[in-house]
């Protein structure tokens, strides 16, 4: 499903309208008594209505502080953001965050874990509990809802944390590395149950890994950062047609990103970073 003001053109997904997300010449200084430290310098930027662009790099490279300044959860030091046109002035209206860990209430069933979000905006929950045991269903998780987070798997815990941030329905979704702290089966399966989700919804996503592989499987474009102080060093354009399968991770063309992604990383001094 192609999203709203997109087309293809060569299995690429092209811009008709203006950026849902825009950053020019962001910089994020954080003072210390012992010294500043500049965690972004001069990042600018563009992600389009409906695509799927992964912020890729080490640890420690910004990507989780560009992420929260987009979310309206950090203060920039300078330069501008913009959502859908407008100046960004406090957390954007049509926003959803998964964060790294899942941040479930134990002492709530899972159900009402995911209703959090209509509770937080003094919404009626009876407006949202259909559309809450969907997004369970949706990531099968449909005989769980009377169960509590502290009875759930890691990923499924993740699964539930996902349809949280979907409850609203945002247009734009944020994740910050939602499945690094998986095993790798897991994160393979829930790769591919997000890529689903993705394309039937056409849903912006800004999505922040490590992992060159999940970067690749998953994005129209990559963002590649450096660090000391974060920055943006390549921008590539992943040119493989969707729904993409596992397997993919086997072709030479998967390879040769790979490939150019750690050259990258190689010219700037940072360590390999896949998983």
């Amino acid at each position: 499903m192609i999203a709203a003001g997109l087309r293809t053109t060569g299995g690429r997904r092209m811009q008709l309208t203006a950026p849902h997300v825009k950053i020019a010449s962001l910089s994020k200084v954080f003072g210390s008594a012992r010294g500043d430290v500049v965690a972004l310098t001069d990042v600018t930027m563009e992600v389009e209505r409906g695509e799927f662009v992964s912020l890729l790099g080490p640890s420690g490279c910004g990507k989780s502080t560009l992420l929260k300044i987009v979310a309206g959860l950090e203060d920039r030091s300078a330069g501008d953001v913009q959502i859908s046109g407008a100046p960004l002035n406090g957390c954007p209206e049509g926003l959803g965050f998964v964060f790294q860990r899942d941040v479930l209430l134990d002492w709530r069933t899972i159900l009402d874990n995911v209703l959090l979000p209509a509770e937080f905006k003094n919404l009626k929950r009876s407006l949202f509990e259909a559309r809450a045991r969907e997004l369970l269903a949706l990531f099968g998780l449909r005989k769980f809802e009377t169960r509590y987070p502290w009875e759930l798997s890691g990923g499924m815990r993740q699964r539930v944390a996902i349809c949280r941030a979907l409850l609203v329905d945002p247009d734009l979704l944020l994740m910050d590395e939602p499945f690094g702290a998986l095993d790798a089966l897991t994160r393979d399966e829930l790769n591919i149950e997000l890529q689903r989700m993705w394309m039937t919804s056409g849903k912006t996503v800004l999505f922040v890994t490590h992992s060159i592989s999940e970067a690749i499987l998953l994005s129209d474009r990559i963002l590649v950062m450096a660090n000391r102080p974060g920055r943006i060093v390549d921008v590539l354009d992943i040119d493989f047609p969707r729904p993409r399968e596992l397997m993919l991770r086997e072709q030479p063309e998967f390879a040769a990103y790979t490939r150019r992604i750690r050259e990258t990383f190689e010219r700037h001094g940072m360590l390999r970073t896949d998983h």
